[in-house]
């Protein structure tokens, strides 16, 4: 497996031959204090390479911008890059090959476009593309918009680039200075672009990529926890780009599971197109359950500092909400049993009458992410029908709540209604059905990999002081080993069954 490290940053330091040079030199780090000396050394480096080109004589920033331009680009490493680096390593430690690209060079900034025929050539040879990227209002660089535009407007490029895996990193100036909803924006952009998209991994509470703060020239190296982020995205990028290529060895046999969560709905508008799109799909091989939460009593979370209440088995039901009144307990069964989740909801313009128990679900399905992932690595997709106009965002939305759960993302799927009318049904049959085709891969995958074992999945309660006391204390019982040996074992069981 091959993982494309993309540098969206005017700033770099490496460009050219440096970009051979520096995946060499990652190569070379054999440890992870090794790796916080070199991203040191370098970081220093950049700033230094500053200060020549005008930085200590107060040189107005755009003819110090001039002069490092001509550098040869084959040391230091920019704050973006430092992030990157810290992935990419962390990638390879897990067997991956690596290589990386600066979009700078490729995307001027006279609009001129410098040998784009190499640039495609990389994103299609990778399986998984590591985008870096600066913050800039919320948002992005235009480098890394400029990638987005050369893909979808490309339709060669984007049918190649379908179902590789995507995962994003960001750079901001401030702890909160944009780094999230910049990789929100990118991750629905490229799911949108048919790539797969993850976040980080289990060691930093699997979210949605790396976050890094720099708020000068050479100093994200000095982020310990945003450089986890990134080694953490690292991992997640390379495990999932492993988990699909294994996925090609063995076949699954048999229906695949999917589930569908009724979230929100009014009059059955959901609950029916449900059924009509599973009908007009004609899928073989689908076993579709949907499970009506719309209109159950789910009590509010509570946001209990233990959660789940302990480690166990994954069938027990671990929520510390267990009134007879509250359904979720009902549902736990249904809730984990399953290759694929599609949570689902009817966005109305009138909205009299609405069932909806949406946020509240949500917010319960905490005691399934804390409880070790019980729904990592499995495929979900939103799917919204929606009346032109209701403007919830509920795609957007779902897609951040669900990648927390360590699932993988695929396209989201909207139909638009208008009056009693679908305007894109086609459309909407089509994103389902490439969504099933990715079920039977990852789930292949998955029972492939979790065979030989899933010790990477331990939740980390990062900021929970009492849920670390707890978690200290079950480790000693051995109780999260027994969790993860019946987890093993479950697995192993059911692939000898479903795989060929």
């Amino acid at each position: 497996m091959k993982i494309l490290g993309i540098s969206a940053s005017l700033r770099n330091a490496r460009r050219g031959l440096g970009n051979v040079s520096l995946i060499e030199e990652i190569n070379s780090i054999k440890s992870e204090e090794a790796l916080n000396e070199f991203l040191t050394q370098e970081a220093e480096t950049h700033l230094q390479n500053f200060k020549d080109a005008g930085r200590k004589e107060l040189v107005p920033f755009d003819k110090m911008y001039a002069n490092l331009k001509k550098l040869k680009g084959n040391k230091g490493l920019s704050n973006s890059e430092v992030c990157l680096t810290a992935a990419l390593w962390s990638a390879k430690e897990l067997g991956a090959e690596i290589d990386r690209v600066s979009l700078s060079e490729y995307f001027t900034e006279s609009k001129k476009k410098l040998d784009i025929e190499t640039l495609k050539q990389k994103l299609i040879e990778a399986d998984g593309l590591l985008i870096s990227t600066p913050v800039y209002f919320g948002d992005r660089s235009s480098l890394a918009q400029s990638l987005v535009n050369l893909i979808r407007n490309d339709d060669d490029l984007k049918a190649k680039l379908e179902n590789k895996i995507y995962a994003g990193l960001s750079v901001g100036a401030k702890r909160n200075g944009g780094q999230e909803t910049t990789l929100i924006y990118q991750l629905m952009d490229m799911a949108n672009c048919k790539l797969l998209g993850v976040g980080n991994d289990s060691d930093t509470t699997s979210q949605y990529g790396g976050t890094g703060l720099a708020g000068d020239v050479g100093t994200m190296q000095k982020d310990e926890y945003g450089l986890k982020t990134a080694m953490g995205t690292g991992r997640r990028i390379a495990r999932v780009a492993n988990l699909m290529e294994v996925a090609k060895k063995k076949e699954l046999q048999g229906n695949h599971k999917v589930t569908f969560w009724l979230l929100q709905d009014q009059n059955d508008v959901a609950k029916n197109y449900i059924k009509q799109l599973i009908l007009d799909s004609e899928i073989e091989n689908l076993d579709a359950t949907i499970i009506e939460i719309s209109d159950k009593n789910i009590f509010r979370c509570i946001a209990c500092d233990i959660c789940p209440t302990n480690v166990d088995l994954d069938e027990v039901y671990r929520c510390i909400i267990k009134s007879k009144t509250d359904e979720l307990e009902l549902m736990h069964k249904a809730l984990i049993n399953t290759d694929a989740v599609i949570p689902v909801a009817y966005s109305p313009l009138d909205r009299t009458g609405i069932q909806s128990s949406y946020q509240r679900f949500m917010e319960r399905t905490r005691y399934l992410r804390r409880g070790d992932y019980i729904l990592s690595d499995i495929m979900t997709a939103p799917l919204i029908v929606e009346d032109l106009g209701s403007d919830e965002n509920l795609n957007i939305r779902m897609v951040t709540s669900m990648i927390r759960h360590h699932t993988i993302i695929s396209q989201p799927m909207v139909a638009y209604k208008n009056g009693n009318d679908i305007l894109n049904s086609e459309e909407v049959v089509s994103r389902f059905k490439r969504f099933n085709g990715l079920v039977r891969t990852a789930i292949s995958g998955k029972l492939q990999v979790y065979s030989e074992g899933i010790n990477h999945l331990k939740y980390n309660p990062v900021g929970y002081v009492l849920s670390t006391v707890k978690d200290a204390e079950d480790e000693k019982l051995n109780k999260r080993q027994a969790m993860v040996e019946d987890r093993i074992e479950q697995t192993k069981a059911v692939a000898k069954e479903r795989l060929i």
